[in-house]
């Protein structure tokens, strides 16, 4: 697959970053999941986090994504004169925040350069947006125009996240809303319109129409917005907003199952086979999976898994980053040409597709379990490391396969004769210079305020230490907790199952924070009754107590009510009196 022109050039130097994005992330990913079966000192685990959010869904999303529709709607004269010197600086951003994310988690620098990647990304949207005017307005490009504003739309919520927390403060429902406003519209309005957008077109330009009525893009349309209030539930439990979310979440399934038919009956039409087939339909079934896990959601006893699950909330997340929009994405570029179809590229397509299968089986199946309390499975977070390892395996394979296809850069460099190849070599320079420019501006802000590892020296978070309560006890039932003595050996062990089965996908037994902060220590910082109220008053104690909204500052994941009993919160205080008493050497210092 030769490139011959500056513009084919680019083309696959978009490919490589995207895809080496994509590796990047998924190293990230596998890194936070060995916290929970090695010790690992140095790294920050929300800092990890920040990291991996931000590089899959702006490094990889965006770029496959924005790339795609480029290389698909673009005149391929076009591709350096009008987007060199945005992909530039979009590099600049991501990088960015590559760097400056693992170091500070939410600082100056990383900040800065999130700002800069979404002002980059309007113009972007700005210049497609011009060639989609000009264009026929068929299914695929409506889809693809609606994408765009789905994007615009999630924004908003980013912007409105300064105001909020100036004027409301970090701890308010809307600061939250405005993180999951634009997350759901990324999701549902980008990621998922986009993809759909693109796999129309890609059978548009090839002669094949594939019908979609205004009734059904209204209804998809229309669901896109209502499913939003699934998200004002979790705020305000209020029956009309979860009936509004139930009656979008049906509309939505009825939209996707029409046009995926139909997408589905058209592939023999476009003669794809192989590894393009495979991955493409993987994407359709990931999204029609997607669609029955939302319809589930509409029963009541259901929808708390919703929020209550960490598992079912990232195995969501990945049916459409990874399955749909992935997968989907990579299967038509290598139908296209744009990602090659040699054997490294079909071995590690391969892996990627296992990892996704295997990872969301552990996931949905050990947050079932979780659901119908079964118990957990005490393999689980050993076989999610093994399986997600598959990820970078598989996509070092694919992104090799870039540079081994049959052609020779420096090669075309030095033996073109044609003027366009200064805008080649500048780019390279400007690319290099970019570089070295992220590389002076993390040195310098490296140090920022919020750097911090999660080192054993202290036990003690700093926002725990430092935070003054009205109430020692909290807020709740508890006034008065008899421990006893000594521990309660069958105590302990009953309070251990319910840890592991509903706690250990955000804490840690030792005091290392993931989601939430770690469990060691905590009977010599907190009165019994305080831990107790906490377990089974979580909301009144997010809402009102010093203590737990200093936490909730601090690990900004609302901690979600579990519907403890207050036997199974007696079992769990015992427990954690027993891990303190193996791992820090000392309990109940709180009440001494």
């Amino acid at each position: 697959m030769g490139f011959s022109t500056h513009n084919e050039l680019f083309t696959r130097i978009w490919t490589r970053w995207a895809l080496g994005f994509f590796l990047v992330a998924s190293l990230f990913g596998l890194s936070m999941r060995s916290f929970h079966v090695v010790e690992i000192p140095i790294l920050e685990y929300r800092h990890l986090l920040h990291a991996h959010s931000h590089i899959a869904l702006l490094g990889w999303g965006f770029m496959m994504l924005m790339g795609a529709m480029i290389f698909s709607l673009e005149d391929k004269g076009s591709y350096v004169k009008k987007y060199g010197l945005l992909f530039i600086a979009l590099l600049i951003s991501i990088l960015g925040m590559l760097f400056s994310f693992p170091v500070q988690g939410y600082g100056t620098a990383s900040i800065t350069f999130s700002t800069l990647f979404v002002l980059l990304s309007y113009g972007f949207i700005a210049k497609l947006w011009h060639t989609l005017r000009q264009g026929t307005n068929t299914p695929g490009i409506r889809l693809i125009r609606w994408s765009l504003i789905g994007y615009l739309i999630s924004t908003f919520g980013l912007w409105a996240l300064g105001p909020v927390t100036t004027t409301l403060g970090r701890m308010h429902e809307l600061y939250f809303m405005s993180i999951q406003w634009f997350l759901h519209f990324q999701l549902n309005g980008w990621f998922v319109l986009g993809t759909l957008g693109l796999l129309v077109f890609f059978a548009e330009k090839r002669g094949i129409q594939i019908p979609f009525s205004g009734i059904e893009e209204v209804i998809l349309l229309g669901s896109v917005v209502l499913t939003f209030a699934l998200v004002i539930t979790w705020a305000e439990p209020t029956p009309v907003f979860f009936w509004i979310n139930s009656l979008a979440v049906w509309l939505q399934a009825f939209a996707y199952f029409m046009l995926i038919r139909k997408i589905w009956r058209t592939i023999p039409l476009l003669y794809l086979s192989g590894l393009p087939l495979f991955l493409i339909r993987i994407a359709m079934i990931s999204l029609i999976a997607k669609a029955l896990l939302q319809a589930l959601l509409t029963f009541p006893e259901v929808a708390v898994i919703s929020y209550t699950i960490r598992m079912y909330v990232i195995g969501f997340l990945h049916l459409v980053l990874l399955g749909f929009m992935s997968l989907g994405l990579a299967g038509k570029a290598i139908a296209e040409g744009h990602l090659p179809n040699s054997i490294s590229s079909k071995i590690g397509w391969t892996l990627v597709s296992i990892a996704f299968f295997g990872t969301e089986f552990l996931l949905f199946g050990q947050g079932t379990m979780v659901w119908l309390e079964w118990g957990y499975l005490s393999w689980y977070h050993f076989g999610l490391v093994v399986l997600s390892a598959l990820f970078p395996f598989g996509l070092t394979l694919s992104f090799a396969s870039l540079f081994a296809a049959n052609y020779n850069l420096k090669q075309q460099f030095k033996q073109s004769s044609n003027p366009s190849q200064l805008n080649i070599q500048t780019m390279k320079k400007m690319m290099f210079w970019s570089l070295g420019i992220v590389a002076m501006i993390l040195t310098s802000c490296s140090g920022g305020s919020e750097s911090k590892t999660s080192s054993s020296k202290s036990n003690i978070p700093a926002a725990e230490a430092v935070a003054p309560t009205a109430d020692p006890k909290g807020i709740g039932e508890f006034k008065s907790v008899d421990i006893g003595a000594d521990v309660d050996a069958s105590l302990a062990e009953k309070g251990k199952a319910i840890v592991d089965m509903k706690c250990t996908a955000c804490h840690q037994l030792n005091d290392k924070r993931l989601v939430g902060p770690g469990f060691q220590g905590v009977t010599n910082r907190r009165r019994p009754e305080w831990i107790m109220n906490m377990i089974t008053n979580v909301d009144v104690m997010l809402d009102q107590d010093p203590q737990a909204q200093k936490l909730l500052e601090e690990c900004l994941t609302r901690m979600p009510n579990q519907n403890i009993t207050a036997d199974d919160a007696r079992g769990i205080l015992e427990y954690m009196r027993k891990n303190d008493e193996e791992k820090a050497g000392q309990r109940d210092a709180a009440i001494q």
